[in-house]
C-alpha cells in the first residue's frame, strides 16, 4: 500500500488499513505500507504510525524508486503481488474515503480470492487519493 501522513484520503483508511492487517497477517499476507512522499519524513511516518497503532510494516521510499517502478501515483494506492511477485491486483482499497459510505471492497476481494486458489475478480480499479510528491528527477 502507498500510503501518507498528511493525506486526507489515506487518512481516511488509516483503522481500515491496520483493520486489514490484523485480519490477514495468520493468513500468509504481508502487508507493507510504503510512504513515497518527498514532503514527509521518516521521524513524521513513525510519529504517524504511533498515533494510528500501525503495526503492520512501514517503509521509506527515499528518491520514490519503488512507487516509480510500479506505476504508484496515488495514497492510498495498493497492489497485490503473489508469492512469484507477480502483481495480481491494482487500484483501489474500497470505493470511499468514508468508511461508512464504501459499498464494494476490492482489495479484500482480492485478498479472499488468492487466498481461496481462485483467480481474482476484479485485476484492477482505478485509485483515487492526494498524487505522490516525488522527487524530482534530473536528466
Amino acid at each position: 500500500m502507498f500510503i501518507a501522513t498528511r493525506c486526507p484520503y489515506s487518512n481516511g483508511y488509516n483503522e481500515r488499513m491496520q483493520k486489514l492487517y490484523t485480519d490477514y497477517k495468520d493468513k500468509e499476507v504481508a502487508v507493507l505500507a510504503i510512504n513515497s512522499n518527498n514532503t514527509e519524513p521518516v521521524a513524521e511516518m513513525v510519529e504517524h504510525a504511533k498515533k494510528n497503532g500501525f503495526t503492520f510494516t512501514l517503509l521509506k521510499d527515499d528518491g520514490n524508486v519503488v512507487a516509480d517502478r510500479y506505476g504508484a501515483e496515488f495514497t492510498p494506492e495498493t497492489f497485490v503481488l503473489d508469492a512469484d511477485l507477480i502483481v495480481r491486483y491494482h487500484g483501489r482499497i474500497d470505493n470511499s474515503h468514508k468508511a461508512s459510505e464504501a459499498n464494494t471492497h476490492e482489495l479484500r476481494d482480492a485478498l479472499d480470492a488468492i487466498i481461496s486458489g481462485k483467480g481474482v475478480p476484479k485485476k484492477e480499479t482505478k485509485a483515487f487519493g492526494c498524487s505522490i510528491k516525488r522527487v524530482k528527477k534530473t536528466s
